[in-house]
């Protein structure tokens, strides 16, 4: 007797999954940073040193002893604190013991070096990252197949883990907490997932675990608290009888108890350096709660989409999910995560994410969005097995004539445009010629189809091009100190000297383009009317000034008029 076909796909699974943990090994070791342990990594790697070096929770000696950029020993919140939650330090810490016993570098005669505050201790440490992001494409693959086959289900873990920026944070940016995070929140996922529909005071118990866990790797995370509580109270309205009533009400006693206590370390932190576990240590003005910007988190050129638009089929996933009576359950329960992860996000006072891979701040959902492209991949196969193979291949094979068609199409626009093709260039430069010529027309033209969900609707409101969006839908122009709310210089103004900041200005008597005149460069205003549009979505703009000069100094005083929203100011 010949193996079993069952035997077949777990061959294939495990082959598969060897596969990509081979890729992040690859990617890790081809990572272009000198050292991935810098920024808001440094802080979070530093509670894995900690605890190796100094045996305890407290950043004390650690910011006397090691660098301290940030200035974290004294803030205007407390002293000797951490914004950056423990739990990815988890993954670090193993090799950072191992290498405190053996590694030659801990005889130094460099402080920073022998205490494993700065490479290559500390560099070699932050590896773990690769396996926390290893665990959360398994996690997602786990979870995925009991809706889907292995097939789907390996589709949606491998598409998410590699298309998205988890790949970044499990290979290069290695010290960042998001590879970790995403393990944590999947590991509550999973667990929900497993037990939702077998109540029992263990699977209330393991619930809770799991999701103090990734509490501890990232306290966002705790949204995910709506999928068991939605479950809870959905066994509690089928328990009419008063002692069924007591025992469901003690499960969900347990399972708060044991979510807690997974997650003192950080409340106890918290109290310490802050006086309250519940504080948040980069202070009250961090989050804007009454002012999301939803559509920027998700589809502004800083968002999440447009920098990983495999989310797009997720999104087509999760929506299937929902749809279908057999995972109904399943898929609102991920979309109201989705929701309410997105919301959080959009309120943070810098929702792009401050200098990173646009769209890190979704690490809670590594694994609901797997589950979803799991199930978009199962809508195909569904298609694929009613309409039978030809139809499958004749949507595949039209897929690729649309993609090399238009490499084409952009490859004969560049020729035409004098594309160098005589010359000896590397690949890379006519890539660039070609797609620039192709990509270009096309926006400017429609706009990034990828940001149409809000670029449209800001164009109607506002009477713009879709292609605006891109600037005015991006970072915050106001973009202050969190903590005092002092302006940040740089990003607070617009230089109209650079190209893109052309997307600003609009109307009849305004410019296509950045222009040069009498030596210096700058938006051109001719006579007439032209808008001026600032995004501001802050309350704590003090006021704004507006730089012009004459196009013809030597001819007398210009006359200008301007008006805010409006209303004439001068």
């Amino acid at each position: 007797m010949g193996p079993s076909p069952s035997s077949g796909r777990r061959q294939a699974v495990v082959f598969g999954f060897a596969a990509l943990f081979g890729l992040y090994v690859a990617l890790a070791a081809a990572n272009p940073m000198e050292s991935s342990v810098h920024g808001d990594g440094y802080y979070t790697y530093l509670w894995a040193r900690s605890l190796v070096f100094d045996g305890d929770l407290d950043f004390h000696e650690d910011y006397r002893l090691c660098p301290d950029p940030w200035s974290m020993a004294r803030q205007p919140v407390g002293e000797d604190i951490n914004h950056w939650n423990m739990g990815p330090a988890l993954f670090w810490v193993p090799i950072l013991a191992f290498d405190r016993l053996t590694h030659p570098a801990t005889a130094s005669p460099d402080p920073h070096r022998a205490n494993g505050c700065l490479p290559p201790i500390s560099q070699r440490a932050v590896y773990g990252s690769l396996l926390a992001g290893w665990l959360t494409m398994l996690l997602g693959f786990l979870t995925a197949r009991r809706h889907f086959g292995a097939g789907s289900a390996f589709v949606g873990a491998a598409g998410v883990g590699v298309l998205t920026s988890l790949t970044y944070y499990a290979t290069m940016m290695l010290s960042y907490g998001h590879a970790g995070s995403s393990f944590g929140a999947g590991l509550a996922v999973y667990t929900w997932d497993r037990y939702r529909d077998r109540p029992s005071a263990k699977g209330w118990a393991l619930q809770g675990l799991a999701l103090g866990v990734a509490m501890l790797m990232r306290s966002q995370n705790a949204i995910l608290v709506l999928l068991p509580l939605g479950s809870w109270l959905a066994q509690a309205w089928r328990s009419p009888r008063p002692g069924a009533l007591a025992r469901h009400v003690g499960a969900g006693v347990l399972f708060a108890a044991l979510m807690l206590v997974i997650f003192s370390p950080q409340l106890w932190f918290a109290w310490h350096t802050l006086g309250d576990p519940f504080a948040m240590s980069q202070g009250e003005n961090f989050m804007r709660w009454d002012r999301p910007r939803m559509l920027g988190a998700l589809f502004s050129a800083n968002g999440l989409v447009p920098w990983a638009p495999v989310h797009v089929l997720v999104f087509a996933g999760l929506a299937a999910l929902a749809l279908r009576r057999r995972t109904r359950a399943l898929g609102v329960g991920l979309l109201v995560v989705t929701l309410a992860n997105t919301y959080v996000v959009a309120a943070v006072y810098d929702w792009w994410g401050a200098v990173g891979f646009p769209g890190r701040r979704f690490d809670t959902l590594a694994v609901p969005f797997m589950v979803g492209l799991a199930g978009f991949a199962h809508e195909v196969w569904r298609f694929s097995v009613r309409r039978r193979a030809a139809a499958s291949l004749a949507l595949v094979t039209a897929g690729a004539v649309v993609v090399l068609g238009f490499l084409n199409v952009s490859t004969s626009v560049g020729v035409a445009g004098a594309l160098r093709i005589h010359l000896p260039l590397a690949s890379p430069t006519h890539w660039a010629g070609v797609l620039g010529r192709s990509f270009g027309p096309v926006w400017k033209t429609l706009g990034n189809p990828l940001t149409w969900p809000a670029s449209i609707p800001f164009a109607i409101e506002h009477g713009v091009h879709p292609r605006r969006w891109d600037v005015l839908g991006g970072p915050e122009l106001f973009f202050h100190e969190y903590q005092t709310l002092l302006r940040n210089a740089g990003p607070s103004r617009i230089d109209f000297r650079a190209d893109d900041s052309i997307h600003y200005v609009d109307g009849p008597s305004a410019g296509e383009a950045i222009e040069t005149h009498g030596g210096q460069r700058g938006v051109i205003l001719r006579p007439g009317s032209s808008r001026v549009l600032l995004p501001l979505h802050y309350g704590h703009v003090g006021r704004l000034e507006l730089t012009v000069a004459s196009l013809a100094p030597d001819e007398g005083r210009s006359a200008v008029g301007l008006t805010v929203n409006g209303v004439g100011i001068a």
